[in-house]
């Protein structure tokens, strides 16, 4: 079973996303901020991590970062989810390292396909590599 880690400061919309990506099967980790998703990344592995921009102590952009520097964090899925809509947070998304970027509101289908497609390609990637 694949483990997905959701940042997420709304605690509302991680709870709830986090019911759903477990009644597709993931087994799930909620982390309030980016500090507290550091503290959960370095005391257990995760598949794939779920992670909105704008948050306390350490938003999106600096988790996704400090993620890409630490050797464990590399080759990670990573998606942002957020309600920033410019083209600008996107394209940092994605110089930072995130491999997607989708803005809220969401159709969840579209996350899972993504999260989906993410895993899969990661899964070739590690079979690569091995």
């Amino acid at each position: 079973m694949k483990k997905i880690l959701v940042v997420d400061d709304d605690v509302n919309l991680r709870s709830n996303l986090a019911q759903y990506l477990m009644s597709r099967g993931y087994l799930v980790q909620e982390a309030a901020s980016g500090v507290e998703g550091v503290v959960l990344f370095e005391q257990q592995p995760f598949d794939l991590i779920v992670s909105d921009i704008t948050m306390p102590e350490m938003d999106g952009f600096e988790f996704c970062r400090h993620l890409r520097a630490n050797r464990a964090g590399q080759l990670i899925p990573f998606l942002f989810l957020s309600g920033r809509e410019e083209i600008e947070d996107r394209i940092q998304g994605h110089a930072i390292g995130a491999d997607d970027y989708l803005k809220k509101p969401f159709e969840p289908r579209e996350l899972i396909a993504k999260i989906e497609t993410q895993l899969e390609r990661s899964q070739r990637t590690h079979a690569e590599i091995l």
